[in-house]
Protein backbone atom coordinates (compact mmCIF):
# COMPACT_ATOMS: atom_id res chain seq x y z
CA UNK A 1 0.00 0.00 0.00
CA UNK A 2 1.08 3.98 -0.70
CA UNK A 3 2.04 5.91 1.95
CA UNK A 4 1.80 9.50 2.18
CA UNK A 5 5.63 9.59 2.80
CA UNK A 6 6.35 6.98 -0.40
CA UNK A 7 4.21 9.48 -2.25
CA UNK A 8 6.39 12.57 -0.82
CA UNK A 9 9.30 10.24 -2.13
CA UNK A 10 8.42 10.24 -5.33
CA UNK A 11 7.39 13.49 -5.69
CA UNK A 12 10.42 14.89 -4.88
CA UNK A 13 12.31 12.62 -7.28
CA UNK A 14 10.00 14.22 -10.42
CA UNK A 15 11.24 17.36 -9.05
CA UNK A 16 14.35 16.14 -9.27
CA UNK A 17 13.71 14.48 -12.79
CA UNK A 18 12.31 17.87 -14.25
CA UNK A 19 14.45 20.54 -13.18
CA UNK A 20 15.99 20.01 -15.92
CA UNK A 21 3.36 13.05 -37.72
CA UNK A 22 1.81 10.90 -36.70
CA UNK A 23 5.54 10.60 -36.86
CA UNK A 24 6.16 14.36 -38.28
CA UNK A 25 3.92 17.42 -38.75
CA UNK A 26 3.40 19.17 -42.24
CA UNK A 27 4.54 22.01 -42.72
CA UNK A 28 1.76 24.75 -42.58
CA UNK A 29 1.60 27.57 -44.46
CA UNK A 30 2.56 29.97 -42.31
CA UNK A 31 6.22 29.69 -42.00
CA UNK A 32 6.42 31.68 -38.63
CA UNK A 33 7.45 27.94 -37.29
CA UNK A 34 10.30 27.66 -39.40
CA UNK A 35 13.18 26.76 -36.99
CA UNK A 36 11.43 27.52 -33.68
CA UNK A 37 13.20 25.42 -31.67
CA UNK A 38 16.01 27.25 -32.01
CA UNK A 39 14.42 30.29 -31.74
CA UNK A 40 12.83 29.21 -27.99
CA UNK A 41 16.11 27.52 -26.82
CA UNK A 42 18.06 30.43 -27.75
CA UNK A 43 15.02 32.94 -25.93
CA UNK A 44 15.78 30.75 -22.86
CA UNK A 45 19.14 30.73 -22.96
CA UNK A 46 19.56 34.19 -23.18
CA UNK A 47 16.82 35.09 -20.46
CA UNK A 48 17.05 35.96 -16.95
CA UNK A 49 14.54 35.11 -14.02
CA UNK A 50 13.98 39.35 -14.56
CA UNK A 51 13.41 39.56 -18.28
CA UNK A 52 11.96 36.77 -20.20
CA UNK A 53 10.12 39.08 -22.89
CA UNK A 54 11.89 37.54 -26.18
CA UNK A 55 10.39 33.92 -25.08
CA UNK A 56 6.76 35.54 -23.69
CA UNK A 57 6.91 37.26 -27.84
CA UNK A 58 7.26 33.97 -29.15
CA UNK A 59 4.46 32.54 -27.20
CA UNK A 60 2.30 35.27 -28.58
CA UNK A 61 3.41 35.03 -32.15
CA UNK A 62 2.91 31.21 -31.95
CA UNK A 63 -0.78 31.89 -30.59
CA UNK A 64 -1.38 34.26 -33.35
CA UNK A 65 0.08 31.34 -36.08
CA UNK A 66 -2.45 28.70 -34.82
CA UNK A 67 -5.68 31.41 -34.94
CA UNK A 68 -4.50 32.08 -38.42
CA UNK A 69 -3.43 28.82 -39.68
CA UNK A 70 -5.47 26.66 -37.32
CA UNK A 71 -2.52 24.05 -37.27
CA UNK A 72 -1.83 22.10 -34.60
CA UNK A 73 2.03 22.64 -34.85
CA UNK A 74 2.16 25.87 -33.77
CA UNK A 75 -0.17 24.47 -30.57
CA UNK A 76 2.85 22.20 -30.08
CA UNK A 77 5.82 24.87 -29.90
CA UNK A 78 3.74 27.03 -27.85
CA UNK A 79 3.56 24.30 -25.58
CA UNK A 80 7.15 23.50 -25.77
CA UNK A 81 7.89 27.63 -25.09
CA UNK A 82 5.80 27.33 -22.31
CA UNK A 83 7.37 24.67 -20.64
CA UNK A 84 10.84 27.04 -20.90
CA UNK A 85 8.42 29.78 -19.19
CA UNK A 86 7.58 28.00 -16.56
CA UNK A 87 11.25 27.51 -15.80
CA UNK A 88 12.10 31.04 -15.78
CA UNK A 89 8.76 31.59 -13.46
CA UNK A 90 10.34 29.03 -10.86
CA UNK A 91 14.16 29.90 -11.04
CA UNK A 92 12.36 33.88 -10.36
CA UNK A 93 10.53 32.25 -7.36
CA UNK A 94 7.42 32.96 -8.83
CA UNK A 95 6.01 29.12 -8.30
CA UNK A 96 2.38 30.32 -9.13
CA UNK A 97 3.21 32.14 -12.82
CA UNK A 98 5.46 28.46 -13.52
CA UNK A 99 2.45 26.66 -12.55
CA UNK A 100 0.08 28.63 -14.57
CA UNK A 101 2.72 28.88 -17.69
CA UNK A 102 2.75 24.70 -17.63
CA UNK A 103 -1.00 24.39 -17.29
CA UNK A 104 -1.33 26.63 -20.28
CA UNK A 105 0.98 24.20 -22.42
CA UNK A 106 -0.51 21.22 -21.29
CA UNK A 107 -4.10 22.58 -22.02
CA UNK A 108 -3.03 23.98 -25.63
CA UNK A 109 -1.57 20.20 -26.33
CA UNK A 110 -4.11 18.79 -24.81
CA UNK A 111 -6.72 20.54 -27.23
CA UNK A 112 -5.04 18.49 -30.16
CA UNK A 113 -7.94 16.52 -31.00
CA UNK A 114 -5.67 13.99 -33.33
CA UNK A 115 -2.39 13.67 -31.17
CA UNK A 116 0.59 12.10 -32.65
CA UNK A 117 3.54 10.80 -31.24
CA UNK A 118 5.27 14.08 -30.70
CA UNK A 119 2.53 15.74 -28.74
CA UNK A 120 1.88 12.27 -26.59
CA UNK A 121 5.64 12.24 -25.80
CA UNK A 122 5.74 16.18 -25.16
CA UNK A 123 2.65 15.59 -23.00
CA UNK A 124 4.81 13.44 -21.15
CA UNK A 125 7.33 15.77 -20.27
CA UNK A 126 5.19 18.68 -18.90
CA UNK A 127 2.94 16.57 -16.57
CA UNK A 128 6.29 14.81 -15.02
CA UNK A 129 7.06 18.48 -14.80
CA UNK A 130 3.89 19.20 -12.90
CA UNK A 131 4.55 16.80 -10.71
CA UNK A 132 5.94 19.33 -8.37
CA UNK A 133 3.05 21.60 -8.11
CA UNK A 134 0.66 18.98 -6.54
CA UNK A 135 0.60 17.42 -3.24
CA UNK A 136 -0.72 14.10 -2.36
CA UNK A 137 -2.91 12.39 -3.46
CA UNK A 138 -3.57 15.09 -6.70
CA UNK A 139 -0.40 14.17 -8.00
CA UNK A 140 -1.50 11.11 -8.94
CA UNK A 141 -3.21 12.29 -11.55
CA UNK A 142 -0.29 13.85 -13.29
CA UNK A 143 1.79 10.87 -13.00
CA UNK A 144 -0.55 8.77 -14.07
CA UNK A 145 -1.27 11.23 -17.37
CA UNK A 146 2.96 11.30 -17.52
CA UNK A 147 2.88 7.63 -17.52
CA UNK A 148 -0.22 6.84 -20.11
CA UNK A 149 0.96 9.56 -22.72
CA UNK A 150 4.74 7.91 -22.67
CA UNK A 151 3.11 4.59 -23.55
CA UNK A 152 1.17 6.21 -26.41
CA UNK A 153 3.78 7.99 -27.79
CA UNK A 154 5.57 5.05 -28.44
CA UNK A 155 2.36 2.66 -29.48
CA UNK A 156 2.15 6.21 -32.05
CA UNK A 157 5.93 5.69 -33.34
CA UNK A 158 7.94 3.28 -32.84
CA UNK A 159 10.68 5.28 -33.80
CA UNK A 160 10.61 8.29 -32.18
CA UNK A 161 13.70 9.16 -30.18
CA UNK A 162 11.81 11.06 -28.21
CA UNK A 163 8.60 8.80 -27.07
CA UNK A 164 11.74 6.50 -25.53
CA UNK A 165 13.56 9.79 -24.00
CA UNK A 166 10.36 10.85 -22.22
CA UNK A 167 9.65 6.96 -21.17
CA UNK A 168 12.88 6.20 -20.03
CA UNK A 169 13.53 9.27 -17.66
CA UNK A 170 10.21 9.06 -16.11
CA UNK A 171 11.07 5.08 -15.66
CA UNK A 172 14.86 6.22 -14.08
CA UNK A 173 12.94 9.05 -11.70
CA UNK A 174 10.38 6.81 -10.41
CA UNK A 175 11.03 5.19 -6.82
CA UNK A 176 11.82 1.43 -7.22
CA UNK A 177 9.41 0.59 -4.69
CA UNK A 178 6.46 1.83 -7.71
CA UNK A 179 8.43 -0.44 -10.25
CA UNK A 180 11.15 2.38 -11.26
CA UNK A 181 14.36 1.64 -12.53
CA UNK A 182 13.51 -1.40 -14.74
CA UNK A 183 13.42 0.09 -18.53
CA UNK A 184 15.08 3.16 -18.81
CA UNK A 185 18.52 1.50 -20.25
CA UNK A 186 16.44 -0.51 -22.79
CA UNK A 187 14.32 2.82 -23.66
CA UNK A 188 17.53 4.81 -24.12
CA UNK A 189 19.40 2.15 -25.89
CA UNK A 190 16.48 1.83 -28.36
CA UNK A 191 16.21 5.40 -28.51
CA UNK A 192 20.05 5.81 -29.39
CA UNK A 193 19.70 3.06 -32.43
CA UNK A 194 17.61 4.66 -34.16
CA UNK A 195 19.17 6.60 -36.89
CA UNK A 196 19.39 10.23 -36.40
CA UNK A 197 17.26 11.49 -38.94
CA UNK A 198 18.31 14.09 -41.34
CA UNK A 199 15.71 17.30 -40.02
CA UNK A 200 14.57 18.74 -43.66
CA UNK A 201 11.21 19.65 -42.34
CA UNK A 202 11.83 22.64 -40.10
CA UNK A 203 8.41 22.11 -37.71
CA UNK A 204 9.75 18.83 -36.34
CA UNK A 205 11.51 18.41 -33.30
CA UNK A 206 15.11 17.42 -32.88
CA UNK A 207 15.52 17.61 -29.09
CA UNK A 208 15.94 13.98 -27.04
CA UNK A 209 19.40 12.92 -28.34
CA UNK A 210 21.60 14.89 -26.61
CA UNK A 211 19.79 13.73 -23.27
CA UNK A 212 19.35 10.46 -24.13
CA UNK A 213 23.58 10.21 -24.04
CA UNK A 214 23.26 12.18 -21.09
CA UNK A 215 20.19 10.52 -18.96
CA UNK A 216 22.50 6.99 -20.02
CA UNK A 217 25.61 7.79 -18.80
CA UNK A 218 24.01 9.18 -15.77
CA UNK A 219 22.45 5.82 -15.27
CA UNK A 220 25.80 3.85 -15.66
CA UNK A 221 27.29 6.00 -13.37
CA UNK A 222 24.53 5.28 -10.85
CA UNK A 223 24.69 1.55 -11.19
CA UNK A 224 28.85 1.64 -11.63
CA UNK A 225 29.17 0.47 -15.06
CA UNK A 226 32.15 2.66 -15.71
CA UNK A 227 32.94 0.75 -18.93
CA UNK A 228 29.81 1.53 -20.73
CA UNK A 229 29.64 5.08 -19.24
CA UNK A 230 32.90 5.59 -20.75
CA UNK A 231 31.95 4.50 -24.02
CA UNK A 232 28.86 6.31 -24.02
CA UNK A 233 30.12 9.61 -22.62
CA UNK A 234 32.90 9.03 -25.56
CA UNK A 235 30.16 8.99 -27.99
CA UNK A 236 27.72 11.20 -26.92
CA UNK A 237 31.18 14.06 -27.18
CA UNK A 238 31.68 13.12 -30.56
CA UNK A 239 27.82 14.70 -31.28
CA UNK A 240 27.72 17.13 -28.40
CA UNK A 241 30.58 18.12 -27.35
CA UNK A 242 29.29 21.57 -25.05
CA UNK A 243 26.99 18.81 -23.08
CA UNK A 244 27.57 20.11 -19.48
CA UNK A 245 26.37 17.18 -18.59
CA UNK A 246 28.32 14.94 -20.45
CA UNK A 247 31.58 16.74 -19.17
CA UNK A 248 30.49 16.06 -15.91
CA UNK A 249 29.95 12.72 -16.01
CA UNK A 250 33.63 12.45 -17.92
CA UNK A 251 35.34 14.21 -14.99
CA UNK A 252 33.28 12.15 -12.97
CA UNK A 253 34.82 8.56 -13.77
CA UNK A 254 38.42 10.98 -14.66
CA UNK A 255 37.95 11.09 -10.68
CA UNK A 256 37.02 7.74 -9.76
CA UNK A 257 40.07 6.13 -11.57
Amino acid sequence: MITIKDMKTLIFTLILASAIPHNSYASPDNSKAAGIQSQIMDAFVNSSADNNLKLLSLIDTLSSSYQESGSPVFLYWKAYAMYYNSIIYLQKGDKEKGKNELNQGIEALESIKEKNSEDCALLCMLYTFSCQFYAFPKVITPFSKANDYAKKAIKLNENNLRAYYVAASLDYYTPQQYGGGKKAENYLLKALALKAPEIENPYSPSWGRQECFELLTDYYIKKQSFDEAKTYIEAGLKDYPDSYVLKRNQQKLNTSE
